[in-house]
């Protein structure tokens, strides 16, 4: 059990109001999270911060969370800061499971800042999203090395992350990630996958009737019809400034559903959020 005692809950519904406001139906939550008062923005939907009083996610940590959008309406969540996953002794882990449903015409943006898992951490988290017809999602994902500052290069134990996303009842998304690191971080550090890079973020765009050309046009990206080697190193800057360590590499691609995945590797957690709120305020205008 965790430091708390109990198994840590965040609950939200949101609904439609009939003047076209979206409102919070129902709210619950335990230590230690908190919910402040929404804030209501000009399209009719809230944006509610998820705050927590505690330093971060600690071995025993059992945290569950519920998020219901319902029929046509529109809800953003944000944290307050940064996470970071503590320490921890060998055998332990902390463990967090969301589950989600979006109504027929809702929206979700489910946007947290990055996470921070520490050296000798071990963490285990799921999510779990159901969109009905017509709804809409916005997902972001981003992951740090570790406190790269502090020399903590995926330094940590583990870090798993299950996302899986169904529209009316059926399967169109499933992501497992499973990151060893420790004595085993050489095979994160290769060229298959992060490479040079230490922050890994992904943004998931689905039911909004965007393409790939248009979300790389949003992001200023060329026409690529190949992906080679000098591609990449165009993409990353090294051609440009072989002596820069603000390098990025940003991809997108389309699903067998339609639906966007953009994936981003780089140096810094403030470029990877960048690019996501360029998308995020690109996407926000089909609403």
């Amino acid at each position: 059990m965790n430091q708390f005692g109990k198994v840590s809950r965040f609950e939200i519904s949101a609904a439609r109001s009939k003047n076209g406001t979206t409102f919070i139906k129902d709210s619950f939550f335990t230590s230690p999270f908190k919910i402040m008062k929404p804030f209501q923005n000009e399209d009719g939907g809230i944006t509610v911060f998820q705050q927590s009083a505690s330093p971060g996610i600690l071995a025993g940590d059992t945290q569950k969370q519920n998020i219901i959008v319902e029929k046509g309406a529109n809800l953003e969540i944000v944290s307050q800061s940064f996470e970071k996953i503590f320490k921890m002794e060998e055998g332990e882990k902390a463990e967090r499971k969301i589950s989600a449903s979006v109504g027929e015409g809702g929206t979700l943006i489910y946007a947290p800042n990055p996470c921070i898992p520490f050296a000798k951490s071990n963490f285990v988290s799921s999510t779990k999203i159901s969109l009905s017809a017509g709804a809409k999602l916005i997902y972001e994902d981003c992951i740090c090395a570790g406190r790269v500052a502090c020399g903590e290069v995926f330094d940590f134990t583990t870090y798993k992350n299950l996302i899986e996303i169904r529209r009316e009842e059926k399967l169109i998304f499933r992501e497992n990630n499973f990151f060893e690191g420790g004595e085993k971080k050489n095979f994160l550090q290769s060229e298959v996958n992060f490479g040079e890079f230490t922050h890994s973020g992904t943004m998931l765009i689905f039911g909004f009737e965007k393409t790939v050309r248009e979300v790389r046009e949003i992001l200023g990206l060329e026409e690529k019809l190949l992906y080679t080697e000098e591609y990449r190193r165009k993409a990353c800057g090294v051609e440009k400034n072989p002596c820069t360590t603000k390098k990025i590499l940003i991809e997108a691609s389309e699903t067998d559903s339609g639906d966007i995945v953009v994936r981003v590797l780089g140096k810094g957690a403030q470029k990877i959020q960048g690019v996501f709120d360029c998308l995020l305020q690109g996407t926000k205008n089909m609403l």
